[in-house]
Protein backbone atom coordinates (compact mmCIF):
# COMPACT_ATOMS: atom_id res chain seq x y z
CA UNK A 1 0.00 0.00 0.00
CA UNK A 2 2.74 2.37 1.09
CA UNK A 3 4.53 1.48 -2.07
CA UNK A 4 1.10 2.18 -4.39
CA UNK A 5 1.28 6.19 -2.55
CA UNK A 6 4.62 6.81 -2.89
CA UNK A 7 3.89 5.90 -6.76
CA UNK A 8 0.86 7.85 -7.03
CA UNK A 9 2.96 11.21 -5.39
CA UNK A 10 5.99 10.81 -7.76
CA UNK A 11 2.76 11.04 -10.43
CA UNK A 12 1.64 13.87 -8.70
CA UNK A 13 4.30 15.72 -8.76
CA UNK A 14 4.88 15.22 -12.74
CA UNK A 15 0.91 17.50 -13.07
CA UNK A 16 1.62 20.01 -15.36
CA UNK A 17 -2.22 21.20 -14.79
CA UNK A 18 -2.09 21.83 -11.06
CA UNK A 19 -5.20 22.71 -9.76
CA UNK A 20 -7.19 25.93 -8.10
CA UNK A 21 -9.08 25.26 -5.11
CA UNK A 22 -13.00 26.95 -5.38
CA UNK A 23 -12.31 28.66 -2.56
CA UNK A 24 -9.18 31.07 -4.46
CA UNK A 25 -11.47 30.84 -7.89
CA UNK A 26 -13.43 33.95 -9.15
CA UNK A 27 -15.89 34.26 -11.66
CA UNK A 28 -17.19 37.60 -13.31
CA UNK A 29 -19.28 38.89 -15.31
CA UNK A 30 -16.82 39.55 -17.97
CA UNK A 31 -15.71 36.19 -17.53
CA UNK A 32 -19.29 34.47 -18.46
CA UNK A 33 -19.39 37.16 -22.08
CA UNK A 34 -16.21 35.90 -22.76
CA UNK A 35 -16.77 32.39 -22.45
CA UNK A 36 -20.02 32.75 -24.25
CA UNK A 37 -18.14 33.84 -27.10
CA UNK A 38 -15.44 31.97 -26.96
CA UNK A 39 -17.41 28.66 -26.89
CA UNK A 40 -19.47 30.86 -30.11
CA UNK A 41 -16.41 31.35 -31.80
CA UNK A 42 -15.26 27.27 -31.51
CA UNK A 43 -18.85 25.98 -32.56
CA UNK A 44 -18.19 28.17 -35.67
CA UNK A 45 -14.53 27.43 -36.61
CA UNK A 46 -15.14 23.33 -35.53
CA UNK A 47 -17.99 23.27 -38.34
CA UNK A 48 -15.71 25.53 -40.79
CA UNK A 49 -13.11 22.61 -40.71
CA UNK A 50 -15.92 19.70 -40.36
CA UNK A 51 -17.18 21.00 -43.93
CA UNK A 52 -13.78 21.25 -45.15
CA UNK A 53 -13.22 17.57 -43.86
CA UNK A 54 -15.86 16.36 -45.83
CA UNK A 55 -15.24 18.19 -48.82
CA UNK A 56 -13.74 16.25 -51.81
CA UNK A 57 -11.18 18.68 -54.01
CA UNK A 58 -9.96 17.47 -57.72
CA UNK A 59 -6.07 18.33 -57.67
CA UNK A 60 -5.42 18.77 -61.61
CA UNK A 61 -1.76 17.30 -62.70
CA UNK A 62 -0.43 17.75 -66.37
CA UNK A 63 1.50 14.98 -68.20
CA UNK A 64 2.05 13.66 -71.80
CA UNK A 65 -0.66 12.30 -73.31
CA UNK A 66 0.28 8.48 -73.82
CA UNK A 67 -3.31 7.49 -75.39
CA UNK A 68 -3.33 8.27 -78.71
CA UNK A 69 -4.76 5.53 -80.26
CA UNK A 70 -8.29 5.35 -78.25
CA UNK A 71 -11.16 6.09 -79.94
CA UNK A 72 -12.81 9.41 -78.93
CA UNK A 73 -16.70 10.18 -78.21
CA UNK A 74 -18.58 13.43 -79.18
CA UNK A 75 -21.87 14.17 -77.96
CA UNK A 76 -23.94 17.11 -79.26
CA UNK A 77 -27.32 17.99 -78.96
CA UNK A 78 -27.95 21.10 -81.92
CA UNK A 79 -31.33 23.14 -82.86
CA UNK A 80 -31.69 24.51 -86.63
CA UNK A 81 -35.04 25.97 -86.57
CA UNK A 82 -34.65 26.94 -89.96
CA UNK A 83 -33.80 23.69 -91.64
CA UNK A 84 -35.75 20.51 -92.07
CA UNK A 85 -34.04 17.51 -91.19
CA UNK A 86 -34.27 16.09 -94.45
CA UNK A 87 -32.03 18.96 -95.89
CA UNK A 88 -29.33 18.01 -93.14
CA UNK A 89 -26.22 15.54 -93.29
CA UNK A 90 -23.84 14.97 -90.72
CA UNK A 91 -20.28 13.75 -91.72
CA UNK A 92 -16.33 13.41 -90.26
CA UNK A 93 -13.37 14.09 -91.81
CA UNK A 94 -10.15 13.37 -89.91
CA UNK A 95 -6.27 14.19 -90.89
CA UNK A 96 -6.08 10.36 -91.45
CA UNK A 97 -7.96 10.65 -94.17
CA UNK A 98 -11.07 8.79 -92.63
CA UNK A 99 -14.63 9.85 -93.76
CA UNK A 100 -17.85 9.15 -92.35
CA UNK A 101 -20.68 10.15 -93.99
CA UNK A 102 -24.47 10.17 -92.84
CA UNK A 103 -23.47 9.32 -89.05
CA UNK A 104 -27.26 9.55 -87.99
CA UNK A 105 -26.61 5.38 -86.12
CA UNK A 106 -26.38 7.16 -83.01
CA UNK A 107 -28.02 10.73 -83.42
CA UNK A 108 -31.44 11.29 -83.30
CA UNK A 109 -33.55 13.55 -85.33
CA UNK A 110 -36.24 15.56 -84.04
CA UNK A 111 -38.58 17.41 -86.75
CA UNK A 112 -39.56 20.71 -85.76
CA UNK A 113 -42.39 23.18 -86.34
CA UNK A 114 -41.69 26.58 -87.83
CA UNK A 115 -42.95 27.64 -83.95
CA UNK A 116 -40.19 25.60 -82.23
CA UNK A 117 -42.56 23.06 -81.22
CA UNK A 118 -41.88 18.95 -81.82
CA UNK A 119 -43.41 17.15 -84.54
CA UNK A 120 -41.70 13.75 -84.24
CA UNK A 121 -38.87 11.66 -85.22
CA UNK A 122 -37.78 12.33 -88.89
CA UNK A 123 -37.29 8.37 -89.75
CA UNK A 124 -40.35 7.22 -88.42
CA UNK A 125 -42.11 10.25 -90.18
CA UNK A 126 -40.93 8.69 -92.99
CA UNK A 127 -41.64 5.67 -93.07
CA UNK A 128 -45.19 5.96 -92.01
CA UNK A 129 -45.31 8.22 -95.16
CA UNK A 130 -44.12 4.93 -97.75
CA UNK A 131 -46.29 3.53 -99.81
CA UNK A 132 -48.12 0.08 -98.49
CA UNK A 133 -45.70 -3.19 -97.95
CA UNK A 134 -45.44 -4.95 -101.39
CA UNK A 135 -45.99 -8.45 -101.17
CA UNK A 136 -43.59 -11.01 -100.16
CA UNK A 137 -42.24 -11.90 -103.54
CA UNK A 138 -41.76 -8.30 -104.87
CA UNK A 139 -37.91 -7.78 -105.77
CA UNK A 140 -37.83 -3.95 -106.48
CA UNK A 141 -35.32 -2.84 -109.05
CA UNK A 142 -32.40 -0.67 -108.03
CA UNK A 143 -32.29 1.22 -111.00
CA UNK A 144 -28.64 0.69 -111.22
CA UNK A 145 -27.35 1.51 -108.25
CA UNK A 146 -25.10 -0.60 -106.68
CA UNK A 147 -27.76 -3.50 -104.94
CA UNK A 148 -27.94 -4.68 -101.55
CA UNK A 149 -26.74 -8.23 -100.24
CA UNK A 150 -30.99 -8.72 -101.21
CA UNK A 151 -30.66 -7.65 -104.69
CA UNK A 152 -33.79 -6.35 -103.86
CA UNK A 153 -34.86 -2.44 -103.57
CA UNK A 154 -38.08 -2.88 -102.02
CA UNK A 155 -38.52 0.69 -100.69
CA UNK A 156 -37.48 4.23 -101.50
CA UNK A 157 -34.81 4.48 -98.63
CA UNK A 158 -33.54 1.18 -100.08
CA UNK A 159 -33.40 2.61 -103.73
CA UNK A 160 -31.50 6.14 -102.70
CA UNK A 161 -28.63 4.12 -100.46
CA UNK A 162 -28.37 1.63 -103.66
CA UNK A 163 -27.30 5.04 -105.51
CA UNK A 164 -25.15 6.09 -102.68
CA UNK A 165 -23.01 3.56 -102.73
CA UNK A 166 -22.89 4.05 -106.80
CA UNK A 167 -21.57 7.80 -105.79
CA UNK A 168 -24.95 8.85 -107.90
CA UNK A 169 -26.75 11.64 -107.28
CA UNK A 170 -30.40 10.73 -106.16
CA UNK A 171 -32.08 13.72 -108.68
CA UNK A 172 -35.66 12.02 -109.97
CA UNK A 173 -37.37 10.01 -107.29
CA UNK A 174 -40.45 10.72 -109.03
CA UNK A 175 -39.11 8.62 -112.09
CA UNK A 176 -38.67 5.47 -109.65
CA UNK A 177 -41.48 3.31 -109.01
CA UNK A 178 -41.16 3.07 -105.10
CA UNK A 179 -40.16 6.92 -104.75
CA UNK A 180 -43.56 7.98 -105.81
CA UNK A 181 -44.63 11.34 -103.95
CA UNK A 182 -41.64 11.19 -102.25
CA UNK A 183 -40.68 14.78 -103.76
CA UNK A 184 -43.76 15.85 -102.55
CA UNK A 185 -43.35 14.81 -99.24
CA UNK A 186 -40.14 16.38 -99.18
CA UNK A 187 -41.01 19.92 -99.91
CA UNK A 188 -43.96 19.50 -97.73
CA UNK A 189 -41.62 20.09 -94.73
CA UNK A 190 -40.23 23.37 -96.05
CA UNK A 191 -40.58 25.83 -92.97
CA UNK A 192 -39.96 23.05 -90.70
CA UNK A 193 -36.75 22.78 -88.25
CA UNK A 194 -34.59 19.90 -86.67
CA UNK A 195 -33.27 19.31 -83.61
CA UNK A 196 -30.25 16.69 -83.88
CA UNK A 197 -29.33 15.07 -80.18
CA UNK A 198 -26.82 11.73 -79.93
CA UNK A 199 -23.44 11.30 -80.02
CA UNK A 200 -20.60 10.05 -82.97
CA UNK A 201 -17.19 8.22 -82.49
CA UNK A 202 -14.43 9.46 -83.69
CA UNK A 203 -10.62 8.30 -84.27
CA UNK A 204 -8.49 10.41 -81.84
CA UNK A 205 -7.17 12.51 -84.40
CA UNK A 206 -7.28 16.06 -85.89
CA UNK A 207 -10.61 16.48 -88.19
CA UNK A 208 -13.91 18.22 -88.13
CA UNK A 209 -17.33 17.25 -88.34
CA UNK A 210 -19.82 19.26 -90.50
CA UNK A 211 -23.56 19.44 -90.80
CA UNK A 212 -24.09 20.80 -94.24
CA UNK A 213 -27.52 21.21 -96.32
CA UNK A 214 -27.60 18.80 -99.23
CA UNK A 215 -27.99 14.96 -99.92
CA UNK A 216 -24.23 13.60 -99.18
CA UNK A 217 -22.84 12.02 -102.81
CA UNK A 218 -19.41 10.05 -101.79
CA UNK A 219 -17.45 9.35 -104.91
CA UNK A 220 -13.86 7.60 -103.54
CA UNK A 221 -12.50 9.66 -100.85
CA UNK A 222 -14.48 12.62 -101.76
CA UNK A 223 -18.10 13.33 -101.19
CA UNK A 224 -20.24 16.89 -101.62
CA UNK A 225 -23.41 18.02 -100.53
CA UNK A 226 -26.46 18.44 -102.95
CA UNK A 227 -29.62 20.43 -102.68
CA UNK A 228 -31.93 18.72 -105.53
CA UNK A 229 -34.45 21.02 -106.54
CA UNK A 230 -37.32 18.62 -105.22
CA UNK A 231 -35.57 19.68 -101.56
CA UNK A 232 -36.77 22.80 -99.45
CA UNK A 233 -34.97 26.30 -101.11
CA UNK A 234 -35.95 28.08 -98.38
CA UNK A 235 -33.72 27.14 -95.29
CA UNK A 236 -30.53 28.82 -93.28
CA UNK A 237 -28.28 27.37 -90.69
CA UNK A 238 -28.95 29.35 -87.97
CA UNK A 239 -28.80 26.79 -84.54
CA UNK A 240 -28.70 26.58 -80.75
CA UNK A 241 -25.83 24.30 -79.52
CA UNK A 242 -27.58 23.01 -76.53
CA UNK A 243 -24.48 20.78 -75.54
CA UNK A 244 -21.27 19.78 -77.10
CA UNK A 245 -18.99 17.84 -75.49
CA UNK A 246 -16.05 15.39 -75.71
CA UNK A 247 -16.40 12.16 -73.97
CA UNK A 248 -18.15 11.87 -70.47
CA UNK A 249 -19.34 14.93 -68.35
CA UNK A 250 -17.38 15.34 -64.75
CA UNK A 251 -17.43 18.08 -62.12
CA UNK A 252 -14.37 20.01 -62.88
CA UNK A 253 -15.62 20.27 -66.73
CA UNK A 254 -16.59 22.94 -68.55
CA UNK A 255 -18.28 23.36 -72.14
CA UNK A 256 -17.32 26.29 -74.03
CA UNK A 257 -19.52 25.51 -76.92
CA UNK A 258 -22.47 25.04 -74.45
CA UNK A 259 -25.67 27.49 -74.96
CA UNK A 260 -24.01 29.18 -77.88
CA UNK A 261 -26.77 30.81 -80.48
CA UNK A 262 -26.06 32.37 -83.73
CA UNK A 263 -28.42 33.69 -86.37
CA UNK A 264 -27.36 33.78 -90.09
CA UNK A 265 -28.38 36.83 -92.22
CA UNK A 266 -28.68 34.89 -95.31
CA UNK A 267 -28.78 31.91 -96.46
CA UNK A 268 -24.90 31.50 -97.59
CA UNK A 269 -23.89 32.12 -93.75
CA UNK A 270 -20.61 29.31 -92.88
CA UNK A 271 -20.66 28.98 -89.39
CA UNK A 272 -16.84 27.44 -88.02
CA UNK A 273 -16.07 26.49 -84.52
CA UNK A 274 -12.16 25.58 -83.46
CA UNK A 275 -11.49 23.63 -81.17
CA UNK A 276 -8.61 22.47 -79.27
CA UNK A 277 -8.81 19.03 -77.26
CA UNK A 278 -7.25 18.29 -74.21
CA UNK A 279 -7.20 14.53 -72.61
CA UNK A 280 -8.31 14.38 -69.29
CA UNK A 281 -8.24 11.93 -66.37
CA UNK A 282 -10.30 11.66 -63.45
CA UNK A 283 -9.36 9.27 -60.35
CA UNK A 284 -11.90 8.93 -58.05
CA UNK A 285 -11.10 8.06 -54.29
CA UNK A 286 -12.43 4.11 -54.28
CA UNK A 287 -10.31 3.69 -57.18
CA UNK A 288 -12.11 4.06 -60.37
CA UNK A 289 -10.91 6.22 -63.25
CA UNK A 290 -12.83 8.08 -65.45
CA UNK A 291 -11.14 9.21 -69.01
CA UNK A 292 -12.89 12.12 -71.04
CA UNK A 293 -12.08 15.54 -73.09
CA UNK A 294 -11.98 18.88 -72.21
CA UNK A 295 -11.50 21.62 -74.54
CA UNK A 296 -11.04 25.83 -75.71
CA UNK A 297 -13.29 27.21 -78.52
CA UNK A 298 -12.98 29.63 -81.10
CA UNK A 299 -15.48 31.18 -83.74
CA UNK A 300 -15.07 32.20 -87.21
CA UNK A 301 -18.39 33.25 -89.31
CA UNK A 302 -18.80 33.89 -93.20
CA UNK A 303 -21.38 35.45 -94.53
CA UNK A 304 -20.85 37.56 -97.69
CA UNK A 305 -18.98 34.47 -99.78
CA UNK A 306 -21.73 33.24 -102.03
CA UNK A 307 -19.46 30.54 -102.92
CA UNK A 308 -18.95 28.88 -99.59
CA UNK A 309 -21.62 25.97 -98.81
CA UNK A 310 -23.93 26.92 -96.32
CA UNK A 311 -23.05 24.72 -93.03
CA UNK A 312 -21.70 24.65 -89.31
CA UNK A 313 -18.36 23.08 -89.41
CA UNK A 314 -16.86 22.19 -85.75
CA UNK A 315 -12.90 21.02 -86.13
CA UNK A 316 -10.75 19.61 -83.36
CA UNK A 317 -7.58 19.59 -82.86
CA UNK A 318 -5.90 17.22 -79.91
CA UNK A 319 -2.90 18.26 -77.55
CA UNK A 320 -0.33 16.04 -76.93
CA UNK A 321 -0.94 16.64 -73.12
CA UNK A 322 -3.22 14.95 -70.71
CA UNK A 323 -4.86 16.97 -67.10
CA UNK A 324 -5.26 13.98 -64.41
CA UNK A 325 -7.73 15.28 -61.74
CA UNK A 326 -7.11 13.14 -58.35
CA UNK A 327 -9.71 13.46 -55.93
CA UNK A 328 -8.67 14.38 -52.39
CA UNK A 329 -9.98 14.53 -49.06
CA UNK A 330 -8.35 15.33 -45.65
CA UNK A 331 -7.28 13.08 -43.44
CA UNK A 332 -9.28 11.97 -39.74
CA UNK A 333 -5.90 12.96 -38.01
CA UNK A 334 -5.36 16.51 -40.13
CA UNK A 335 -8.70 17.18 -39.17
CA UNK A 336 -8.57 16.49 -35.58
CA UNK A 337 -5.57 18.66 -35.31
CA UNK A 338 -7.15 21.74 -36.54
CA UNK A 339 -9.40 21.02 -33.86
CA UNK A 340 -7.53 20.95 -31.27
CA UNK A 341 -5.43 23.81 -32.87
CA UNK A 342 -8.32 25.80 -32.93
CA UNK A 343 -9.67 24.67 -29.06
CA UNK A 344 -6.50 25.35 -27.38
CA UNK A 345 -5.47 28.51 -29.11
CA UNK A 346 -8.82 30.34 -28.64
CA UNK A 347 -9.12 29.02 -24.83
CA UNK A 348 -4.95 30.45 -24.85
CA UNK A 349 -6.64 33.50 -26.18
CA UNK A 350 -9.57 34.33 -23.95
CA UNK A 351 -7.72 33.57 -21.02
CA UNK A 352 -5.25 36.02 -21.86
CA UNK A 353 -8.30 38.21 -22.60
CA UNK A 354 -9.81 37.62 -19.34
CA UNK A 355 -6.67 38.17 -17.11
CA UNK A 356 -5.49 41.41 -18.23
CA UNK A 357 -9.87 42.44 -17.85
CA UNK A 358 -10.49 41.19 -14.33
CA UNK A 359 -6.70 42.74 -13.39
CA UNK A 360 -7.65 46.26 -15.19
CA UNK A 361 -11.19 45.99 -13.06
CA UNK A 362 -9.98 45.04 -9.74
CA UNK A 363 -6.85 48.13 -9.84
CA UNK A 364 -9.97 50.43 -10.67
CA UNK A 365 -11.99 49.11 -7.91
CA UNK A 366 -9.09 50.01 -5.07
CA UNK A 367 -8.62 52.88 -6.26
CA UNK A 368 -12.11 53.85 -5.44
CA UNK A 369 -11.93 51.88 -2.22
CA UNK A 370 -8.79 54.51 -1.47
CA UNK A 371 -10.69 57.53 -3.26
CA UNK A 372 -8.25 58.02 -5.90
CA UNK A 373 -10.43 57.55 -8.50
CA UNK A 374 -14.34 59.08 -8.70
Amino acid sequence: MGRLGGLAARFRRLDAYAKTLDDFSTQTFAGGLLTVATAALIAVLVAYEFAAYRRIELRPELVVDGTRSEKMRISLDVTLPRAPCVLLGLDVLDSSGDTQVGLFQHVAQIRLAANGTEIGPYVAALDEAEPSAPAESYCGSCYGGTAPASGCCNTCEDVHKAYARRGWAFTDPDSIEQCKGYAARIKGMSGEGCRMHGFIEVGKVAGNFHILAGDTVKTGSEHTHVVYDYMPQDFDLSHTIHRLAFGSEFSAQRNPLDGVSKTAHGTHAQFQYFTKVVGSEVRFLNGTVLRSNQYSATEFISESAPTRRPGLFVMFDISPMRVIYTEHQRSLASFLTAVCAIVGGIFTVARLIDACVFRAERAIRQKRQIGKLI
